[in-house]
């Protein structure tokens, strides 16, 4: 639900008469040919700062959180039966530098999603005892990238800085059912072939 500010309105009248009187001062001050400062055309205006899905809208942070939470909700109704086990959001700038415990017989999915302005892309590092994986994340996606760590020993993840860019990265780990695992059952070892 979004909340409505209220806003200050300024009566037809002042304003019509405020403006008017602008643009009169412009128009007296020209001579026929001439273009006065008003008339000129806007100069170029720099692009503006987007994420992915609104191209053409600032980057604002609070749309930028929305937008992430609406990616990882976006398996809601996969149909498997997850159990929350953490959750977090970091600036772009700050980066992610997580442990996570993996007890328990469950498998571990870790939700990850990312909106920016001027990165279209991060890496996640799954780490392992020696084991690493590096991923690539589209920043802006409508989905959230998932990740299925079977239960054992804890598990970093790591999402490096960008100094160059604005932006949000937003994590979930659920556990979820072994049944329930989807795709490559351990993507810290991989499952290339």
């Amino acid at each position: 639900m979004r909340l409505h500010r209220p806003r200050h309105l300024v009566p037809l009248g002042a304003a019509m008469a405020f403006l008017l009187s602008g643009c009169a001062g412009e128009a007296e001050k020209a001579t026929p040919g001439q273009v006065t400062a008003s008339a000129k055309a806007p100069k170029t205006p720099e692009a503006p700062k987007t994420s992915a899905p609104d191209r053409g809208r600032p980057w604002e942070p609070d749309d930028a959180m929305q937008r992430a939470e609406r990616a990882l909700d976006a398996y809601d109704e996969d149909g498997s039966t997850v159990q929350r086990a953490d959750s977090g959001s970091a600036f772009l700038a700050d980066g992610v530098r997580r442990t996570f415990r993996a007890p328990g017989k469950r498998w571990y999915r870790l939700d990850l999603t990312c909106d920016t302005s001027g990165v279209q892309e991060v890496t996640l590092t799954l780490t392992r005892g020696s084991t690493e994986q590096a991923y690539g994340i589209g920043c802006g996606d409508p989905e959230a990238d998932q990740f299925n760590i079977p239960p054992g020993a804890p598990f970093t993840a790591r999402v490096d800085a960008v100094r160059t860019g604005t932006g949000l990265v937003l994590w979930r780990l659920n556990t979820v059912a072994r049944e329930d695992v989807d795709g490559c059952d351990d993507d810290i070892d991989g499952c290339g072939g």
